[in-house]
């Protein structure tokens, strides 16, 4: 039986922030947002991340399709920071700007904070994203604005949580479909249990 407590290291990323559990009693550790990164292509200098198309400091240079796309969502908030303006149904992939060591079988999920998701609208769409143990690259959240409104990303702003587990990694044996046990369920799915 593995330990309740892990030891995990965190190395932050420039921009990036320690992911944070905000009370005693939460399970999940806020994300923030470090950049907007690119859902195709790598960092080529640091091939660990994956191509950075906004740090939300300096407007992108360059014109290639995915760095024209970014800055057309560019804009200054009432504050004057830089923002991305998120349009209603975008979904955009943000980097949570950290790396991390854990030890075997232990892994994390990316989800969906319910504030967000109840109170603007935005909820993280491939969740729950699995890191593995022998990941050593930076966590993508893929964010999805569901409303009919524009949504801002701010820098450093809490997009998810991440949640710590231990994976059980089961013995596989290959047998005929005979030679499985039988339930009173059957194959039964998809509701046939009733609502």
């Amino acid at each position: 039986m593995e330990s309740d407590i892990a030891n995990i290291k965190i190395a932050i990323l420039p921009g990036g922030r320690m992911p944070v559990r905000q009370t005693d009693g939460s399970i999940g550790h806020d994300a923030h947002i470090r950049a907007v990164v690119s859902p195709r292509n790598l960092d080529p200098i640091n091939m660990v991340l994956r191509r950075t198309l906004f740090d939300f400091q300096d407007t992108p240079d360059g014109d290639d399709e995915e760095i024209v796309f970014t800055k057309r969502h560019i804009v200054r908030s009432n504050s004057g920071a830089l923002v991305y303006r998120m349009n209603p149904g975008e979904s955009v992939l943000v980097g949570i700007g950290f790396l991390t060591e854990m030890p075997f079988p232990l892994f994390y999920w990316v989800a969906p904070r319910s504030g967000l998701s109840s109170k603007h609208g935005i909820t993280v769409t491939n969740a729950p994203g699995t890191v593995d143990p022998d990941y050593r690259g930076e966590a993508g959240v893929l964010v999805y604005n569901r409303t009919t409104k524009p949504f801002d990303l701010e820098h450093g702003m809490r997009i998810a949580q991440i949640i710590f587990q231990w994976a059980v990694i089961p013995n596989i044996q290959s047998v005929a479909c005979e030679e499985l046990g039988l339930t009173s369920r059957g194959s039964g799915g998809f509701g046939s249990t009733g609502l």
